[in-house]
């Protein structure tokens, strides 16, 4: 076996323990935003259908979400941040985190997403 396929059979074994790293995220998007917040798992990871190229989709739900979707960027490197520092999510870890409202979600979870899992 090649370095590179090891390298992707590593990465793969680390991407099917989401359920792990997940729990930093939720805690520090509750540590930001308050206890109202609701965390979702979506895409490959909610559909069972990952690759040692994916990435965990998160969706913060928040009444509370910036208006611009320049902050709400920047909100999602904050709680990554906090998850990374306050909560040792592996500074490495393929996550990426979106912001949206309810009514967002709603709408998204009607158009984009097959499956979402409840992680917080």
């Amino acid at each position: 076996m090649s370095l590179e396929d090891k390298f992707m059979v590593k990465r793969l074994a680390i991407l099917r323990r989401w359920r792990e790293f997940v729990g930093a995220v939720v805690r520090a998007a509750k540590d930001l935003l308050g206890d109202d917040v609701d965390v979702y798992v979506v895409g490959g990871a909610a559909e069972g259908r990952l690759t040692a190229l994916s990435d965990i989709d998160v969706v913060v739900v928040t009444p509370r979400a910036p208006r611009s979707w320049r902050d709400r960027v920047w909100l999602a490197i904050d709680i990554r941040d906090r998850a990374f520092t306050a909560y040792g999510l592996p500074l490495d870890y393929p996550v990426d985190i979106k912001v949206l409202t309810p009514e967002e979600f709603a709408e998204a979870r009607e158009r984009y997403y097959k499956r979402v899992i409840k992680v917080g």
